[in-house]
């Protein structure tokens, strides 16, 4: 028997080394219950963080934990789902992803993030000229009635055969319950893999109000990178800091 799923696999938490964030990996998944969440992951920047006791806290509450990533390769992110270590390996550019798509076949599931958002680590055209290395193309949460670069992503992914698929991107957990995916598929990661694969869900979403998209372009700008730039220059200035990290936290790229 098959369900709709309520899926997102574009999380982050104060376990990202990227990030500086106030909520933990068990306080996300406890948010996630309480929105009826079935399946998540956590993509963290070049962190894959999703061990045994992690994935058992998760299924004690009704949820599937996907081993995620939020990975680099020729500096532009990329989302890799139902990865190992050893895949990250020597992965370095997006030959070793589409070799890598082509070893580990329908087991794990990549997805290009917020594709044509204007930053150097999106994928722009690098999607375009490896459609081959993509599953499913993300629909991006930041954007209004007025503004949208889903647009482009959408008629990219029309002309290379992906789907398009909602993720939160989550940076607060306040956001998290407005963009997200329902899953035609089992609470299992094959079959939810296999179900995006051919395009069986549902986004669900909604355009930004201009005071919500105000509100989540101050706190990135004003807030969290001003975070992130205090604590490199706590950990720059003090080398015993550095060594312990005992926040967890270290600079990303």
């Amino acid at each position: 028997m098959r369900f709709m799923l309520k899926c997102d696999f574009h999380l982050h938490s104060l376990e990202d080394p990227y990030d500086v964030l106030q909520y933990n990996t068990q306080e996300l998944i406890d948010h996630a219950a309480r929105l009826q969440y079935q399946a998540i992951a956590f993509t963290f920047h070049r962190k894959l963080h999703c061990p045994p006791s992690l994935q058992a806290y998760a299924a004690a509450r009704g949820i599937l934990l996907i081993p995620g990533i939020e990975f680099f390769v020729e500096h532009h992110e990329v989302l890799l789902l139902g990865v190992c270590p050893e895949d990250l390996e020597h992965l370095e550019t997006f030959d070793d992803l589409i070799a890598l798509k082509k070893r580990r076949g329908t087991d794990i599931l990549i997805v290009a993030p917020h594709p044509f958002y204007g930053l150097g680590k999106c994928l722009g055209d690098r999607l375009e000229e490896f459609p081959e290395a993509f599953d499913a193309v993300e629909f991006c949460h930041f954007y209004t009635r007025w503004w949208n670069p889903n647009h482009r992503a959408e008629s990219v992914a029309r002309r290379i055969g992906k789907p398009m698929i909602a993720f939160s991107d989550t940076h607060q957990l306040k956001w998290m319950k407005h963009h997200y995916c329902l899953v035609d598929a089992k609470a299992d990661r094959s079959d939810i893999f296999a179900a995006v694969r051919a395009g069986r869900f549902q986004n669900i979403t909604r355009p930004l109000s201009t005071m919500e998209i105000f509100q989540k372009t101050f706190w990135h700008l004003c807030v969290h990178d001003l975070r992130k730039a205090a604590v490199r220059w706590r950990l720059i200035s003090h080398p015993a800091i550095r060594r312990s990290s005992s926040d967890g936290w270290k600079p990303g790229p």
